[in-house]
């Protein structure tokens, strides 16, 4: 085992205090704990391409500290998925390296003939998403599948909640789907109200229902449809803003007690959320 050099700070460690110190560095370094991309952290995540043959086929994945986030496979007798994974290796690099970098902000997208990674609304990565079929006939589910795969993946090894396999669905039926391809995203604490106000009129004139899928916002339109995720548990939902608030520095938005449920927060009241604008009137 390779000695792990221990320095004393100060005159006021005792041998025990110096001894539980290095332990815990040898159970990290045993865990790999040290390794692992996380969050603010200044240790920039390697990512990474690699090609193979399989048949006549030629492919390429793109790897963050050696899991593999998406794979390209070219056509017959063409060497498009190496260089393909090879550039988009090279920009998510640049990207990861940003300081300023979100992953809570990543949503996939499409713009042509490219799949897109978004982040606060910008494109910052365009890609082919290479299957090997021979046919050109443009596919937009493809290009957002492989889009939502290469997000969760980056989310996912970040520690953030991914997007549900419903989005290319409702990217398709949603504002996001117009020609600036682009979502309001934002975050913040959510809470939720419920049988004190059902009944009663909401903002938009309608009867509160607590058990609906509705949301309080202080400015969005009503009407406007949002996909909600909780962060901790990953569960996401579409509510539609019918009223105004919350009232309570530092909430973005208020939830219905049926949305709280969906999200699985009913027992903690609150919770960190990630709202995207899906469509308005």
């Amino acid at each position: 085992m390779k000695a792990i050099p221990f320095k004393f700070i100060g005159s006021g460690w005792t041998v025990s205090q110096a001894s539980s110190a290095l332990l815990a560095v040898v159970a990290a370094s045993a865990l790999g704990l040290a390794a692992q991309p996380a969050q603010g952290r200044d240790l920039t995540p390697d990512i990474s391409s690699r090609v193979w043959v399989e048949g006549d086929r030629e492919l390429a994945a793109v790897s963050m500290n050696g899991k593999d986030l998406i794979t390209f496979r070219s056509k017959s007798d063409s060497d498009d998925a190496a260089e393909e994974a090879e550039d988009l290796a090279v920009h998510l690099q640049e990207l990861l390296a940003d300081k300023k970098f979100d992953v809570n902000q990543l949503l996939p997208g499409k713009d042509g003939d490219r799949a897109v990674i978004k982040l606060g609304g910008d494109t910052v990565v365009s890609f082919m998403p290479l299957n090997g079929k021979e046919s050109d006939e443009e596919d937009s589910s493809e290009y957002l599948d492989a889009g939502l795969k290469l997000v969760n993946g980056l989310r996912a090894a970040f520690g953030a909640s991914v997007l549900p396999s419903t989005f290319p669905d409702l990217f398709d039926k949603s504002s996001l789907a117009g020609a600036d391809g682009k979502g309001q995203l934002f975050s913040g604490q959510a809470s939720w109200y419920g049988p004190k106000f059902h009944g009663r009129k909401t903002s938009d004139g309608h009867r509160f229902d607590m058990d609906k899928l509705t949301a309080a916002h202080r400015s969005l339109p009503f009407g406007t449809k949002l996909l909600v995720t909780n962060r901790k548990t990953g569960s996401s939902c579409v509510v539609e803003v019918n009223d105004r608030g919350p009232f309570i520095d530092g909430r973005v938005i208020d939830l219905s007690r049926g949305a709280a449920r969906q999200l699985n927060m009913l027992g903690s009241g609150v919770a960190m959320v990630d709202c995207l604008v899906l469509s308005g009137n």
